[in-house]
């Protein structure tokens, strides 16, 4: 069996495992969580779940863990993208914001954006849904043709269900 098969058998049961608690996983845009999978190969090459950590450790205490959690801390770093800014800046701008709002007139400055914008160093953040430049080692794996057959085999059953 060919490692890139491998790989697949184990997409699919990180897929199948997401779609079942997809619906516990409360949405937050502006933030990411670090899942861990533990899954086990059996001798007949099958990929087993053993367990999901949400916030899983990043101790390194051998080098595998070393070159593993590094690249792994490097790219999730590059992925998030947080441009550098001054946070008191945009705090100040906020907060004169909330006092506008309170007035009533929160809603005549146009300048907000632009105002935002500058303070990020014209680094506008992704949008939702933007694809980051760089994965690193990361992989998107939905969505996609693995995730579409996850669908397809939920569609199936809720058929043969009614």
């Amino acid at each position: 069996l060919a490692w890139s098969d491998m790989w697949q058998r184990i997409v699919a049961v990180v897929l199948k495992t997401l779609y079942c608690v997809q619906d516990t996983i409360p949405p937050h845009p502006n933030s990411f969580e670090l899942f861990g999978f533990d899954v086990l190969i059996d001798a007949d090459l099958k990929p087993w779940l053993i367990e999901v950590n949400a916030s899983p450790s990043l101790s390194r205490e051998n080098e595998l863990d070393f070159r593993i959690k590094d690249a792994m801390i490097r790219d999730t770093l590059r992925i998030a993208a947080p441009p550098p800014f001054d946070r008191d800046l945009l705090a100040n701008i906020f907060k004169k914001r909330l006092q506008e709002k309170v007035k009533g007139r929160w809603h005549t400055d146009k300048s907000l954006p632009a105002t935002i914008y500058n303070v990020l160093g014209g680094n506008a953040p992704r949008e939702l849904g933007e694809m980051p430049k760089e994965l690193g080692e990361y992989q998107r794996i939905a969505p996609s043709p693995l995730w579409d057959e996850v669908l397809k085999i939920r569609n199936e059953k809720k058929t043969v269900h009614r």
